[in-house]
């Protein structure tokens, strides 16, 4: 999924690479990324069996469920250790769960016995999803649009035209980085004009600093990336800057 190098030209004046990516195995974003969300684990925010995570869910108590019937088959991209896999199969929901790191899927996996839940969860890749024709009737991006290149996101909905049901939708979940970053300092040092990617890193306690990439990702630029595959049915905002995103797929 995300296996585009850093371009050559992340390199300050001197033609040094800049500090977040010094050492080689942070240069594919891919691997950086899946390295740090398995060095991270399972945090109280992300574990679907602690009440500090619910604070994710909750933000869209109000527009999910108009979204989620019982019975609709639901699919959670980039599902981490299961908060929205699990959520959605609360709101009726027949919910399987993909992520690429394979310690929050573990975890996600021994929370389902516990519950003796129906959810399943899968190792997967977002720019091969390993799903049939009309697999499922709703596929939801929960906040991690920020760690697509903006080709996956289009491959991502080129494949969604064909794993999802007729009607069936896509919801994105998302802030507008424009709208987040305006002002922000560093970010021209940080910030490549070729690819939009934003480099930074963030450090687990005890286990050390990890390169942490993002996209730079807009709501203007995510419609108009899906809209050509999928069209958009409506846009609504949540906060001061959280959108939801809701696209339908028409087959016929």
């Amino acid at each position: 999924m995300y296996d585009t190098a850093y371009p050559a030209n992340l390199h300050d004046s001197t033609e040094r690479c800049k500090p977040y990516l010094t050492e080689k195995k942070y240069m594919n974003i891919f691997d950086a990324t899946r390295k740090f969300y398995n060095a991270a684990g399972v945090h109280p925010t992300t574990d679907p069996d602690d009440s500090r995570s619910k604070f994710a869910v909750d933000r869209y108590k109000d527009h999910l469920p108009k979204l989620i019937k019982p019975g609709i088959r639901a699919l959670d991209l980039g599902c981490n250790a299961g908060r929205f896999t699990f959520a959605m199969e609360d709101m009726g929901a027949i919910a399987i769960g993909i992520d690429f790191a394979e310690i929050p899927l573990r975890h996600a996996k021994k929370v389902a016995l516990r519950r003796r839940s129906q959810c399943q969860f899968n190792i997967g890749d977002m720019a091969a999803l390993p799903y049939k024709e009309d697999s499922f009737d709703l596929a939801l991006l929960p906040h991690n649009i920020g760690y697509l290149p903006y080709q996956t996101l289009e491959s991502l909905s080129v494949q969604l035209k064909r794993i999802l049901s007729d009607n069936g939708i896509f919801v994105v979940t998302m802030h507008d980085e424009l709208v987040k970053r305006a002002g922000e300092e560093t970010l021209p040092e940080r910030y490549d004009v070729q690819t939009g990617l934003i480099g930074g890193s963030r450090t687990i306690p005890d286990k050390g600093t990890y390169a942490s990439p993002w996209y730079f990702w807009t709501v203007a630029f995510a419609k108009y990336i899906v809209e050509k595959h999928l069209p958009l049915e409506e846009v609504e905002q949540v906060e001061e800057n959280r959108y939801v995103l809701v696209f339908r797929n028409r087959k016929g």
